[in-house]
């Protein structure tokens, strides 16, 4: 590929890829590296790009081969770090940035990703010096202030986090998520649920890791309990069951004996590719719960919802929803946090707790008949146990 030719399709490809036509781009950048193997800018813009798409391996194996090729280049170094983060390889992300840093030192965003990868290591005093700096090199920052409102929750700083997030509110930074985290630290009104981009966020940067960090790390058993009550109440075999809020597909395997057909649904298309990797589900689909159970335009035998609940608040509009699209005599099977205080509480994990007695309540109110309300371990949480409640309801 001559020079002229090659300048020409990078900038090409660049033009695309800041309009966020992802596949446009990767395919010219593709097409780069079939006749330059080496050419580092190729190299490290896939990377990105795949990045971007979640893809994470497929980042890191382009960006090392780009710091092989240009190890001069900051940014490859910066945005091989980010790939190692997002698979939570925080020590290897380290060095990544470190090198990106010495190569261009006082750079504002490989600062803030070394400042949360020593956050990430528990490096904590370390992490606050490189979130100020940045907010010496840029004053004012939303990001940094994010940064640092995070730091402060860590340190155990609460009211100083609270003043972080506010200024960075201050400053445009995301509006709903901010005042949900606000609301987390006791510093703002009850919101009814947690901003849908944010959950949506969560989990297609979690998708790739969700597995083997909640069964290997935090000893999840929910699913494998949940499954247990739905099939005890389930007098219809097999069965027409939807798996609201499905993730990556963890209850699939264990749903797949019971139902004829299952259909799961979810925010984030990152996990719904791992979900759809499993083969265990006839149809799967992105989108918000309450919205797709008003518009499916189907009945079910079943409804099972594992770990969601805690990112809605007011569960009023949910208990409706599935109420409308159950049979008679359809089981609506669901975990949430148990709280023993007030009826609905928003954690500083910024997930919500709900009551036995708030649950029993809207139970009575949608038309369900209570089966049963257990107490459970759902996991672990800083090697401290989640205490919850698994629910079974049957439509009237």
């Amino acid at each position: 590929m001559r020079g002229r030719q090659l300048r020409a399709d990078m900038d090409r490809a660049l033009h695309l890829h800041r309009a966020g036509r992802l596949d446009d781009a990767a395919a010219i950048y593709r097409k780069i590296l079939q006749a330059v193997p080496d050419q580092a800018d190729a190299l490290q813009l896939l990377g990105a790009v795949e990045g971007q798409r979640g893809h994470h391996e497929q980042a890191i194996e382009l960006l090392s081969r780009a710091v092989e090729s240009a190890p001069g280049n900051a940014t490859a170094h910066n945005n091989l770090g980010n790939a190692l983060a997002q698979l939570q390889r925080h020590s290897q992300a380290l060095v990544c940035f470190e090198r990106s840093l010495q190569l261009k030192p006082d750079n504002p965003k490989a600062l803030r990703n070394r400042g949360n990868a020593l956050r990430k290591l528990q490096r904590l005093d370390e992490a606050l010096r490189d979130i100020d700096r940045v907010l010496e090199l840029v004053p004012g920052s939303a990001e940094a202030l994010v940064d640092r409102g995070e730091l402060m929750i860590a340190l155990g700083r609460r009211e100083e986090a609270i003043d972080c997030f506010r200024a960075a509110l201050a400053g445009g930074k995301d509006v709903e998520t901010l005042n949900f985290v606000l609301a987390s630290l006791g510093a703002g009104g009850l919101p009814d649920q947690a901003p849908v981009d944010y959950v949506r966020g969560l989990f297609d940067q979690y998708a790739a890791k969700f597995d083997k960090h909640l069964v290997e790390v935090l000893g999840y058993r929910t699913p494998a309990l949940l499954v247990e009550v739905l099939q005890a109440a389930l007098t219809v075999r097999p069965a027409d069951i939807a798996d609201l809020g499905c993730g990556t597909g963890l209850c699939g395997p264990l749903l797949r004996p019971l139902a004829g057909r299952l259909v799961g649904v979810d925010l984030s298309g990152g996990m719904l590719e791992r979900a759809r990797a499993t083969g265990h589900y006839d149809q799967l689909d992105e989108a918000e719960l309450v919205a797709w159970l008003r518009g499916c335009g189907e009945r079910f035998d079943a409804a099972l919802s594992c770990d969601v609940l805690i990112y809605l608040g007011d569960l009023a509009p949910l208990f409706a929803a599935v109420q409308a699209a159950l049979k008679p005599g359809g089981i609506f099977a669901f975990s949430v946090e148990r709280s023993d205080s007030e009826e609905i509480l928003l954690r500083l994990t910024r997930r919500y707790a709900h009551s036995r007695g708030y649950l029993e309540r809207l139970a009575a109110e949608h038309g369900f008949e209570q089966l049963s309300i257990t107490d459970a371990v759902l996991r672990q949480d800083d090697e401290r146990p989640v205490e919850g409640l698994l629910v079974a309801l049957r439509r009237r």
